[in-house]
């Protein structure tokens, strides 16, 4: 399965990047500090849910007003934030495709 994977880089806001992700995930301080101080990913999500890639974005902009240095990876090639808007943006338009469609047929 395809993933969307973001890393940050380590800084003296640790403790801030830290408590956004804590309010966002379900993961611990631990395990945020040692995905950190290891340079792993600290999110992970499925790159064909939509719900998923917006609370991806949500997070990452989170972390970026905050002034974090966000990567983020398409499973192990490094996109920007750009990428990850147009997916989404592509997501939702194919939703909107697939409606009106069903109301077509519906109508019909």
């Amino acid at each position: 399965m395809a993933k969307m994977n973001m890393q940050l880089e380590k800084d003296a806001n640790e403790v801030k990047y830290i408590s956004i992700l804590r309010k966002n995930t379900n993961k611990s301080i631990n395990e945020l500090k040692t995905l950190l101080n290891n340079n792993e990913y600290v999110l992970s999500y499925n790159i064909l849910d939509i719900d998923e890639l917006l609370e991806m974005k949500k997070i990452i902009s989170s972390l970026l007003n905050a002034g974090a240095k966000v990567h983020i990876y398409e499973d192990n090639r490094e996109v920007n934030m750009e990428f990850l808007d147009n997916l989404i943006e592509s997501y939702m338009d194919t939703l909107k495709y697939q409606e009106e469609v069903d109301e077509q047929i519906n109508g019909d």
